[in-house]
């Protein structure tokens, strides 16, 4: 379930360093008030679903897109990997990338997922969850390289993501 609204201050600002926005180009473009998009970068307010979706279709900024949909579903999508121990270049989100699908892979080579869910001990699930944590740790980095290397070259993720539908839909994966 998405939250009806949340606070969006730093996604606000990325959006405006990505894409060099003032304020008040951003609520013209959004149909909204310079004082409302003020008072949302300044965290006086909450941004509202209804708005962050139009900014969602009227801006492709892979980050900002990101920030959005984590807050909105409550942290079910991965986060901008942004911490003081992230270096923000491709080269490092590159590395990070494949650390994290090689302890994927490790971990999955490891762990049987053969038996079924009701016959586990509890010690297979806890290693099952080691499993999730790798994934989720991987997903991080995988979503964040995508975003920085759509940024960095100049691809549009959005289109890059509907351009695979069909090729996922021949193989039968959806």
């Amino acid at each position: 379930m998405l939250k009806d609204s949340v606070y969006a201050a730093s996604a606000i600002e990325t959006l405006q360093k990505e894409e060099g926005l003032e304020g008040v180009q951003i609520a013209m473009d959004l149909n909204v008030s310079p004082q409302l998009v003020s008072n949302i970068k300044h965290g006086h307010r909450k941004l509202q679903k209804d708005i962050a979706k139009s900014a969602m279709t009227t801006y492709d900024s892979p980050e900002f897109i990101m920030q959005l949909l984590y807050e909105f579903s409550e942290g079910y999508t991965a986060p901008v990997a942004n911490g003081k121990v992230i270096d923000p270049h491709r080269l490092s989100f590159e590395e990070m990338t494949i650390k994290q699908v090689k302890e994927v892979i490790q971990i999955l080579d490891e762990v049987s997922l053969a038996k079924p869910p009701n016959e586990t001990t509890k010690e297979e699930k806890v290693r099952i969850e080691q499993v999730i944590n790798e994934l989720l740790d991987a997903d991080m980095f995988i979503n964040n390289l995508l975003a920085v290397l759509a940024k960095e070259y100049g691809f549009s993720l959005r289109k890059c993501k509907r351009n695979r539908v069909p090729y996922w839909k021949s193989k039968g994966w959806i």
